[in-house]
Formats: structure tokens, sequence, C-alpha cells
């Protein structure tokens, strides 16, 4: 069974929104899935998704490097000998060199460990926002749904994942007073959750799933996405047709969610561009 952690940076009653197009739209209601995309996938709309400052990758790096001389025979080697007789500039070339190198694989597995994680994005707030609606839906549609919906669209899911959710933590990579504290979201967690300042914009919520891995395996692993099955109709809790739609656009939506079984009284089309008249009162 699918296990959903929620982080305490949501809370159930907070109101998400995914923006869609139409394709991905008929998708979601004929398979009743969501898909969990690979960050490595998002290379092309941002090239950095998914890293860390540089000062928390090398605090990363740096924790079990303290340990790795411990591995090194011929440090052990050496350590044994009498004081008197141990080469300390080797001893030190090694210690150095074992950290380094140890401290290279960690780097390149966290960076491939990040790859590999799958994610589903959501943009919480309590209305629709135009700014979305011109990045990811032109013309299209937006699921609107809640924290606690997709909780509940979740539970009876069969499939063994462990999914967390939480807010994603927005931070300056180029300060140069960022400390490895700072590069925690609010969950506590780092790889996938933090994210340049630039794109605040998008006030994401998401959910992830770690790629699975055995013991020890320092492998590196293809990217590949997660399938998540869910109850689509506890999920859906507004089906909102673009400002921009065409006519035929939003009659073809509405006929994916006659359908879909989609509850008739949950499906409208945005009124971001409409009765609005009052506005215009300031100017008469």
């Amino acid at each position: 069974m699918a296990h959903l952690q929620i982080g305490k940076s949501l809370a159930e009653t907070d109101v998400l929104w995914r923006y869609l197009t139409l394709d991905k739209f008929i998708n979601l209601i004929e398979s009743s899935t969501l898909f969990f995309t690979p960050l490595a996938w998002y290379k092309e709309t941002d090239p950095f998704e998914g890293y860390l400052p540089k000062v928390a990758i090398d605090a990363i790096a740096a924790i079990p490097a303290k340990y790795a001389k411990r591995h090194d025979e011929r440090i052990a080697t050496i350590e044994k000998l009498p004081q008197s007789q141990q080469h300390a500039g080797e001893l030190a070339y090694l210690r150095q060199e074992v950290a380094r190198v140890h401290t290279q694989t960690m780097k390149a597995l966290h960076k491939n460990i990040v790859n590999c994680l799958t994610v589903n994005c959501w943009y919480r707030s309590q209305h629709e926002s135009e700014g979305m609606w011109g990045l990811y839906s032109k013309g299209g549609v937006a699921i609107k749904t809640s924290v606690g919906a997709i909780e509940a669209a979740l539970a009876e899911n069969q499939q063994d994942h462990h999914i967390f959710m939480g807010a994603v933590k927005y931070v300056d990579f180029s300060s140069k007073d960022l400390t490895p504290p700072d590069c925690v979201s609010e969950d506590g967690h780092l790889m996938g959750m933090i994210k340049r300042i630039a794109y605040a914009h998008e006030n994401e919520v998401r959910m992830y799933i770690t790629g699975k891995r055995a013991p020890r395996d320092l492998s590196i692993h293809d990217p590949a996405p997660a399938i998540v099955s869910l109850d689509v109709h506890k999920l859906i809790e507004g089906v909102v047709i673009s400002p921009v739609a065409s006519r035929s656009i939003e009659q073809s939506i509405r006929a994916v969610c006659k359908w879909g079984n989609v509850d008739p009284s949950r499906v409208w089309k945005s009124s971001l561009l409409e009765n609005c008249e009052y506005l215009l009162g300031g100017y008469d």
C-alpha cells in the first residue's frame, strides 16, 4: 500500500492547482493515475533543477568523508606503526586523497539520486493564477484540489510507494551568508525540495518518490518515471477551463468530463477575464 507522508509545511485545507494541457488532462481522467516525473527530465526548462547551493553539497559530502580513512588498509597499517616509524607525509597525503576521492563519489551519487527522484507538482493558492495559465496551460485546464483531497484519493492505493508531500523552499543560491541549515525545507528535506529564488512565483507543493536502492548501492541509475494510481473523483474538487480556451476546446473538456463521470457541478470555465465591469466604474 502506498504511504503518503504530509509535511508540517502543509495544512489539509490548503488549495492546490495543477495546470494541464488537454492531452495530459485526458490522460489523468482515462488512467486515474498521477505521473511522477524524474527531476532529470526538467533540464530543458530549468537546467539547475534539483541542485543545492555549494555550501549544502559540501556539507553533505563531508559527513561520510570523515570516516573514509577507516576503510583504507594503507592508512590503517601506517597508523599501527610506532609514532617514530610512521611516515607523516604519506599518511597526510593518503588521508587527503581518500577524502578527496570519497567526496567526489558522494557528490556524483547525490547528483544521481536527485536526478532519479520523481515529482508531481502543484501550485498552492486560494485563487487561480494568470501566470500559471500562461506558463503551463494556455487554452487548457486546471485541476483544483486540496491537500486533504489528495490524501483521500490515495487512501486505497495498493502500490508499494512511499510518497512525501511538502512545500518547496526558495533560496538565494548566490548569497554569501547562506549556511547549510538555510538549505533545508520547513519539513527537513533537501533533495528536490529546494529551488532558486527566481522560481518563487510558482509557490510549489511537491509530492516526490525516491528511487529504491539496495543498501550500499553506489551505482549510477537511469532516471525513470513513476505512475501512481488514485481515485480521480476524490482528487478533483474542480475542473477549471482556461479563460482563453476556444469554444471547441471547452466543449472537448466538458465531453471528457462527461465520459469520465466527473460531476458536472465541478466543471466550469474560468471567469478570470469576465465579470470585472465594476473595475470600469472608476473611469466614468
